[in-house]
């Protein structure tokens, strides 16, 4: 199904110029391959993946957090930043800066927080 890209809602899956995105904000889009950010054009024709949504906006996400709750969560992401890197630093220890990356990079790691 073709539309514009800002008659998708915001976790919707599309292809555009022959890659697939997840829409992130009014002009914003993760693609799906490298998770980089791209801006996308209002007056983009874009392909809607049929019913997809990306896995942490298929459920219902709180949109408003006190200031407690954004350091609370904010503590908890630390922590399980801190556990995974441990797991995956060499047996000295140390931790490549790319792995390192791709851990922060990690959309589960933060689903898993929510």
């Amino acid at each position: 199904m073709n539309m514009r890209f800002p008659h998708l809602k915001i976790g919707q899956q599309f292809e555009y110029q022959g890659k697939r995105y997840t829409k992130t904000g009014p002009l914003t889009a993760s693609e799906e391959a490298t998770g980089e950010s791209a801006m996308i054009r209002r007056s983009a024709e874009v392909t809607l993946v049929d019913g997809a949504a990306s896995g942490i906006l298929e459920k219902q996400v709180k949109q408003s957090f006190s200031r407690e709750e954004v350091i609370e969560l904010c503590r908890g992401y630390r922590t399980r930043l801190t556990q995974e890197s441990q797991t995956i630093a060499d047996e000295n220890g140390f931790l490549h800066l790319e792995q390192l990356l791709i851990l922060i990079k990690d959309d589960d790691l933060i689903e898993s927080i929510l």
